[in-house]
C-alpha cells in the first residue's frame, strides 16, 4: 500500500480539488494513470467549499475508474496542516495493491436509519481476511434555521441495523459527517456522484493489518448521578425531577453556557464501568450538548440516544487530559505496530469539532499530538474534525462525541 496527503485552502473550489490531488499525488510518488478501479481516493472539505465543485476538480484528474470517497469535514488534520477556517480541504491517494475494498451505500438515510444499517450489511460478506469497516454517513438530517434548532441522523440505530445482519468480528469505525459548528447542510462522495442523506460502508480486506484506539478527555464535574425523567428524541428537558437548564446554570455558576451552539465546555457522560471501583474517564460514553433552546424549556443533544430512566453525569473538558490522552495513545498504537514487525503505511484520525482548540479556547491543539506522533513515525496522515466519531467500545462499535479516533492501516 502507498499512500499520499494533498492540502488546500482555497476559494476556488474546483481549482482547490486538482491543487489538493496534485500534491497527494507528488506525496505517493504516484501518477493518475497508476491508480484503477482497485485503488480509491479520500476526499473532505469544509461547508465553505462547493463540495459538487471540488470533487469535479479531483475528478477531472484522475482515470474515470477510480473511487473517491469522503464529503463534508468541519476542518482537516494532515502531517503538516491542521485547518479548520476558510476553505479546508484534504485528498488522500491511496493505492492499495495487496489491500481490497468494498463498497456498500445507502440513500435516503433520515427515513429509517436503522433499516439503512440493515441493508448496507447485506450488501457485504464477511470474508475471513476482511479486517477493518469505515462507515461515513451525514449527521445532518435537517440543517438549523434562524428560528429552528438541527435536527440530526443517530448513529445508534444505524449502528444497530449494521449488528442485526453482522457477526460484529469486524470492526467498524468512521464518522459522522458535519461541515461547519452551524450543522449546515453536509455531503458525500460515494465513489462516482456526490450524494446528501447517504450512509456508505468501505469494508477493507487482503494484507491490511488495522490498529485502533480512541482518545477521551471529560470528567465528571463531581460525583452527582442524575436520572433522566423526561426527554423526546434528541431534546432533554429535567434531570433528577429538576428542569435541566437551570440545573446546568446553577453546577455551572453561570448562564454562559447557553450562547455556544453546541456548549463548548458541557457535555453529559454515561459511565460504562464498574460502578463498584473508582471512575476512568476512558470508560465514559459523553453525548455533546449542541445548545439550549430558544425557550429555555431544554436542551439539545447531539446524539438522540439517551432514553428515561438512564443515569448520566455532568462532564467538563479537561484539556491536560486530553493532551495526554492524544500523546499516550497514539504514541503507543505506533510502538506496538513496530514492535509487531508490521509497517505502518497510512492513519486516519476522526476529531470530535469541539475539541478544535479555537473553538474551546484552549492555547494547544489536541491533535497537534496526533500530528507529531505520525510524523516522528513517517506515517501519512489525514484526519477531519467531525460530529460523531465510530469506533469499538466494550464489546461493540459505538457513535461517540467529544473523542478522538485513531485508526492506523499497517501491513
Amino acid at each position: 500500500m502507498k499512500a499520499g496527503i494533498g492540502y488546500s485552502n482555497i476559494s476556488l473550489s474546483k481549482e482547490a480539488g486538482r491543487q489538493a490531488l496534485n500534491s497527494a499525488l507528488t506525496d505517493a510518488a504516484l501518477s493518475s494513470t497508476q491508480l484503477s478501479a482497485d485503488d480509491m481516493v479520500l476526499a473532505f472539505c469544509g461547508a465553505a467549499v462547493n463540495a459538487s465543485e471540488f470533487y469535479q476538480g479531483i475528478r477531472s484528474g484522475l482515470p474515470a475508474e477510480v473511487p473517491i470517497f469522503g464529503g463534508s469535514a468541519i476542518g482537516v488534520i494532515t502531517n503538516q496542516a491542521l485547518s479548520y477556517s476558510g476553505h479546508p480541504a484534504v485528498v488522500a491517494v491511496l493505492k492499495l495493491s495487496s489491500i481490497k475494498a468494498k463498497v456498500a451505500l445507502v440513500e435516503e438515510l433520515y427515513k429509517d436509519p436503522l433499516l439503512c444499517g440493515e441493508q448496507l450489511a447485506q450488501q457485504l460478506d464477511e470474508p475471513a481476511d476482511a479486517s477493518l469497516q469505515l462507515l461515513l454517513y451525514d449527521s445532518v438530517k435537517y440543517p438549523a434555521t434562524a428560528t429552528q434548532p438541527p435536527v440530526l441522523n443517530p448513529s445508534a440505530p444505524l449502528l444497530k441495523g449494521l449488528e442485526t445482519w453482522s457477526s460484529g468480528r469486524i470492526p467498524t469505525v468512521g464518522a459522522g459527517l458535519l461541515g461547519d459548528h452551524q450543522f449546515s447542510a453536509t455531503w458525500q462522495f460515494a465513489g462516482h456522484q456526490v450524494l446528501q442523506q447517504s450512509a456508505m460502508l468501505l469494508q477493507f480486506r487482503g494484507a491490511l493489518q488495522p490498529y485502533l484506539t480512541s482518545m477521551h478527555g471529560c470528567v465528571p464535574y463531581d460525583k452527582t448521578q442524575y436520572k433522566i425523567p423526561n426527554i423526546f428524541g434528541q431534546f432533554l428537558y429535567s434531570l433528577n425531577g429538576e428542569p435541566v437548564v437551570p440545573l446546568i446554570d446553577r453546577v455551572y455558576g453561570s448562564t454562559q453556557w447557553r450562547q455556544a451552539s453546541p456548549v463548548k465546555q458541557l457535555s453529559l457522560g454515561v459511565y460504562c464501568g464498574d460502578p463498584q471501583q473508582p471512575q476512568r474517564e476512558d470508560l465514559f460514553v459523553n453525548r455533546l450538548i449542541s445548545g439550549a433552546l430558544p425557550d429555555g424549556s431544554g436542551v439539545i443533544l447531539f446524539e438522540p440516544d439517551l432514553a428515561a430512566g438512564m443515569q448520566v453525569q455532568l462532564m467538563r473538558r479537561d484539556p491536560d487530559t486530553i493532551l495526554a490522552s492524544a500523546r499516550v495513545n497514539s504514541k503507543k498504537l505506533l510502538n506496538k505496530i513496530k514492535a509487531d514487525g508490521r509497517k505502518a503505511r497510512f492513519a486516519l484520525y476522526f476529531d470530535c469539532g469541539g475539541r478544535a482548540a479555537a473553538y474551546d479556547n484552549n492555547q494547544h491543539e489536541e491533535a497537534a499530538e496526533i500530528q507529531a506522533q505520525c510524523n516522528a513515525f513517517g506515517v501519512p496522515l489525514l484526519g477531519i474534525y467531525c460530529g460523531v466519531e465510530i469506533a469499538p467500545f466494550l464489546g461493540k462499535s459505538r457513535g461517540l462525541d467529544w473523542s478522538g479516533v485513531f485508526v492506523v492501516f499497517a501491513e
